[in-house]
């Protein structure tokens, strides 16, 4: 999420909480204009995302037991329909009788239908435009649309995707799919993997039930993603496997070193984008960290848009690596360390 709707979020005109009350501020994230919102005040924070959760001294990535109330809650919206929706009916069931809710996104990312589904819910919401975004808040004056809070409920939850072969979660990169660039990643992968393993970026698992369905000898294998989402979903689709390997789910960002090593093979489609703009960034720390974590000669295999330019940090990191296919907007690497 870009900075403009973060300082949006708090231009809000609701009184804030007595001194102690309770905040919780749903999808989380630094900035300087929170620090005076919550002198004196008893913040919840709830992140998904690892890079965003790290700013703080304590997140969690799930939200709060709904026995838990908030006088005040706010959220930062991002542009994926149903997740926003989900974080608002969820949030909702945490509200005090004489709370607020506060929500903001940019305005090409959502923020323009932001009023209107806190309305559907039962509250009665006021709205401003700032730094592009719209930040709406509301409080409750009569009952809230059960109806509505138990649809968004439902379809921003765990799910039943691809005709029920995995599960997964609206806002998880590319929930409700077979990514083109990790179905490409699969149909060059060998099919004698062996030991230890990890896929690093792993989302929903689809790589990860790839490996395990086709080579029986591998022992380990780490599933790695900034995404706690994608974690859970991708935990309940390996599930079948636990008898036949060991499976580790880490939440971490994959930029930042890990702590294992001498692993045999890494698999990985890193993302691309930060926030808006595109960036190779994130993919070289992808490498740099993969590197770090092989034992040596141990590979890694991964897949890239065909413009960004990763056989630099390939070549740096790594004794050798080739180009095993270059088409679609795609390139396929493997590298040995």
């Amino acid at each position: 999420m870009s900075v403009s709707p973060l300082k949006a979020l708090f231009f809000a005109p609701v009184p804030l909480p007595e001194s102690g009350g309770r905040i919780l501020y749903v999808n989380g994230q630094v900035c300087e204009e929170l620090a005076g919102y919550v002198q004196n005040h008893d913040l919840t924070v709830q992140q998904y995302f690892k890079p965003y959760a790290a700013g703080f001294e304590t997140v969690s990535p799930r939200f709060p037991q709904n026995d838990e109330e908030f006088d005040l809650i706010m959220i930062a919206g991002s542009k994926q329909k149903d997740e926003v929706r989900f974080a608002m009916a969820t949030a909702l069931k945490l509200l005090s009788r004489d709370g607020y809710m506060v929500c903001a996104a940019a305005n090409d990312a959502g923020g323009r239908r932001l009023k209107k589904d806190m309305e559907s819910l039962g509250l009665v919401c006021g709205e401003l435009s700032k730094y592009k975004s719209r930040v709406v808040w509301g409080a409750r004056e009569g009952p809230f649309n059960q109806t509505c809070i138990d649809e968004w409920m439902k379809t921003g939850a765990l799910q039943d995707v691809l005709g029920g072969l995995f599960q997964s979660q609206p806002g998880v990169f590319g929930w409700n799919k077979i990514d083109k660039g990790s179905a490409l990643l699969g149909e060059h992968l060998p099919h004698d993997l062996s030991g230890k393993g990890a896929d690093f970026g792993c989302g929903y698992g689809y790589l990860s039930d790839y490996i395990l369905s086709r080579n029986e000898n591998v022992d380990a294998l780490y599933c790695i993603d900034a995404d706690h989402r994608a974690l859970d979903a991708c935990e309940l689709n390996l599930k079948k496997y636990r008898k036949d390997a060991s499976i580790q789910y880490l939440w971490h960002d994959l930029t930042m070193p890990l702590s294992f090593q001498a692993l045999d093979w890494v698999i990985m489609n890193p993302p691309f984008h930060a926030g808006k703009e595109v960036s190779s960034s994130i993919g070289a720390g992808f490498i740099r960290a993969a590197s770090s974590c092989l034992r040596d000669r141990g590979c890694l295999w991964m897949v890239a848009n065909a413009h960004l330019p990763y056989e630099t940090v390939l070549d740096k990191h790594f004794s050798r690596y080739k180009n095993l296919f270059e088409g679609n907007g795609f390139k396929v690497f493997c590298a040995t360390k």
